[in-house]
């Protein structure tokens, strides 16, 4: 009877480790799915930021265009016209220009955190910097964008009511094109042009050091998470 009890007894102490060793190989099984799954999704959001870098740069441009144009315009009315009327509205249109924003990529983001696939990320630096992000930045950027638009669009509104200004915007080394306009000097030389020209400025100013701020913040990502893929 004690051999049979010893025998039952290493039977049954091997099917138990054996279930254990099958119940550890499948916990690391799917623990390397969810870190592959991480990484992928590691990988399409350095992609995405590298995206957004890139577009940051574009209106970075763009707004400084914008800038250059609304102090000729500013010196322009110092000097009482010394600027001929196509270049004038050339300018105008440029200020206007400004309107176009950055718009940041949000999905590779929100994926991460619907799949739980964030708590996979072994560095704490890139989770805290990912939320300051997309649950901080991008929100204030969000509210300062459409204060802007306010501006821009009722600053283009005045173009056309008072210049009668039809034009076209694009990305290159001309992005300007006049297409037709009236000249209105009495509106130009007017006190609410000069006001508009200062809250505008104003307004790229500050739009630009707050995309030169988010420029940094996306390259401390980048950085970031090509650390997390060469610790796992």
């Amino acid at each position: 009877m004690n051999k049979n009890f010893t025998k039952y007894s290493l039977e049954f102490v091997v099917i138990i480790f054996g279930i254990l060793i099958s119940f550890f190989l499948e916990e690391r099984r799917q623990n390397a799915i969810e870190i592959s799954k991480k990484n992928d999704s590691i990988k399409q959001l350095l992609k995405v930021i590298e995206e957004d870098i890139n577009q940051i740069d574009r209106f970075i441009d763009l707004q400084n265009f914008s800038l250059s144009s609304c102090n000729l315009i500013f010196e322009n009315l110092k000097k009482n016209n010394s600027m001929s009327n196509d270049s004038i509205i050339y300018h105008l249109s440029s200020v206007g220009r400004g309107l176009r924003s950055f718009f940041p990529q949000e999905g590779v983001f929100n994926q991460l955190i619907s799949s739980d696939l964030i708590k996979r990320i072994d560095s704490e630096d890139l989770k805290i910097n990912l939320f300051k992000l997309f649950n901080e930045d991008l929100k204030r950027h969000e509210v300062h964008t459409k204060e802007y638009d306010v501006y821009f669009l009722d600053f283009n509104y005045k173009l056309s009511v008072n210049f009668f200004l039809e034009d076209e915007w694009s990305i290159g080394a001309d992005p300007v094109k006049i297409q037709s306009y009236r000249f209105n000097q009495k509106y130009y030389f007017s006190d609410y042009m000069y006001g508009d020209l200062i809250e505008l400025k104003s307004s790229m100013i500050s739009y630009l050091k707050e995309l030169n701020q988010l420029k940094k913040t996306y390259s401390t990502l980048r950085n970031l998470c090509n650390e997390e893929l060469k610790v796992t």
